[in-house]
């Protein structure tokens, strides 16, 4: 017996026709998936001599069975394409597009939060020597008056850690994305 011997069996017919109008919504290579599934088991059953009508008993009526193939199918939408292709090209796309906002997003943000970081203590300490008239002139230049220093000098080293944790946030966020592209199935 073969699959074949399914397909001339007029309830088998029927029943394979009804579950194929049930599936209309489905995408004709998915639908057709299910049938040949269904046909492959009904033949199946068959050759291990249960009859038909049992084995179409069992799998219950065919629009209840196309609904439940559209809910999993709903539930569990295949994804395009295979696996290690999908994560190839996801790969190359984000290597592509992501490189170059990335050497810029990261060279900015590396160079002024190192910048600002260490400046600011250095700023500081600049106008807490000015403050006592004792100049820093070779190794800090700037026109501003001691006390501007000494205030602006916090403030830069906490814009310069605020940028490097914006930078940290911004790797983890790379790293995230490089996974999840990675792990498609």
């Amino acid at each position: 017996m073969n699959v074949a011997d399914v397909d001339k069996n007029p309830a088998a017919e029927r029943y394979l026709a009804a579950l194929e109008h049930g599936l209309s919504p489905m995408k004709a290579s998915e639908r057709m998936e299910v049938i040949h599934e269904i046909r492959a088991h009904l033949h199946d059953g068959m050759v291990a001599g249960k009859p038909l009508d049992e084995l179409l008993n069992r799998l219950g009526a065919a629009e209840l069975l196309a609904k439940a193939y559209l809910v999993e199918s709903y539930l569990n939408p295949k994804r395009f394409g295979s696996g290690w292709i999908s994560r190839t090209l996801g790969l190359f796309g984000l290597l592509v597009f992501g490189s170059l906002p990335t050497l810029v997003i990261t060279s900015l943000l590396g160079s002024l939060g190192i910048a600002f970081l260490i400046a600011g203590p250095i700023l500081f300490s600049s106008g807490i020597f000015g403050v006592f008239g004792v100049s820093l002139a070779p190794a800090v230049k700037t026109n501003l008056a001691p006390w501007l220093q000494m205030i602006l000098g916090p403030i830069m080293s906490v814009a310069g850690a605020s940028l490097l944790w914006c930078l940290l946030l911004y790797l983890r966020w790379l790293i995230n994305l490089f996974r999840r592209v990675a792990s498609v199935r």
